[in-house]
């Protein structure tokens, strides 16, 4: 076996089917960015549900009546539905504040940010509350309990604005995977169609090698070499898109969120943490590819 002879056949066939080799790179390149931005997009989501989860209260706050009579939660109202958070095992834990206590929070949140908002409110605008924290933020069974409960005028879930994010990041995950496979079949069909072209033109030539002795896998290698050259091409050319497009793009877009911590950032060891699962990924499926084919369309 000459490996040199593999190699230079594996390279003619390359430049001879140039413009298909070209457009399978294209394709798996897009097809290889898209499911590692879903990757990227799905840790980025877990992380970000990590930045708010310790942040996360639910409000369960009571009607004027309570709220102006009740300073301390000693009211049958206000201890009822105390004692009924306090009592589930999905709560960790349960926090009063009376009217004056949650104005005072309010001007302790804004006073730096917004001192205007802060001037223009009274503070007999908030009503007393029960800021409760949960043991998952994003299941709220335990405060469905209270809702309808004496004295309860509406319950404020802060995990709603995270659930609308992480809904949004989850959209757009999906939207890349589904792109992705649909990219990846049309990636399939050109390598399909390169290692039958390349067989094709060379059909004398490995009917004449078979005839003389060579092994089928010494006929067929240049074809799966030649695939696999491309879809490293294309890996390559992902990787390196992705590596540009978070300088040249994603960072001047979401910079604004990421310094507020609004959102996890992705950063370039996350892209290299994922680079050789991309590389791997083309290589290994450009070489199934082109096997299952050879086998398929040479038959002998």
């Amino acid at each position: 076996m000459k490996p040199g002879f593999i190699l230079r056949e594996a390279f003619d066939g390359f430049r001879r089917n140039v413009t298909i080799t070209v457009a399978m790179v294209i394709t798996t390149a897009i097809s290889l960015a898209l499911v590692a931005t879903g990757v990227l997009l799905t840790n980025m989501t877990s992380e970000t549900k990590d930045i708010y989860l310790d942040r996360i209260e639910v409000m369960v706050q009571f009607d004027d009546a309570v709220s102006v009579a009740d300073q301390d939660c000693s009211g049958p109202e206000c201890s009822a539905v105390r004692g009924a958070l306090e009592g589930n095992s999905e709560v960790e834990s349960v926090t009063y504040r009376n009217k004056a206590q949650s104005y005072e929070r309010f001007v302790e949140l804004f006073q730096e940010s917004d001192p205007q908002l802060v001037a223009q409110t009274s503070p007999d605008a908030f009503p007393a509350a029960l800021h409760v924290r949960l043991v998952d933020p994003l299941d709220t069974s335990a405060i469905d309990e209270v809702r309808d409960m004496p004295g309860v005028a509406t319950v404020v879930d802060q995990g709603d604005d995270l659930r609308g994010a992480t809904r949004n990041l989850d959209a757009i995950r999906n939207a890349s995977f589904i792109l992705a496979v649909v990219q990846g079949v049309a990636a399939v069909l050109l390598i399909m169609n390169m290692v039958q072209m390349a067989a094709f033109q060379r059909r004398t030539e490995v009917s004449i090698m078979r005839m003389v002795g060579a092994t089928r896998w010494y006929t067929q290698a240049p074809f799966v070499i030649e695939a696999v050259f491309a879809a490293l091409l294309g890996s390559v050319l992902a990787v390196a898109g992705m590596f540009a497009g978070k300088a040249m793009i994603l960072d001047k877009a979401l910079r604004s969120l990421y310094d507020s911590h609004l959102i996890a950032r992705i950063t370039t060891s996350d892209i290299w943490t994922i680079a050789p699962l991309v590389v791997v990924a083309g290589v290994v499926v450009a070489a199934v590819t082109a096997q299952v084919t050879l086998r398929w369309y040479v038959k002998k």
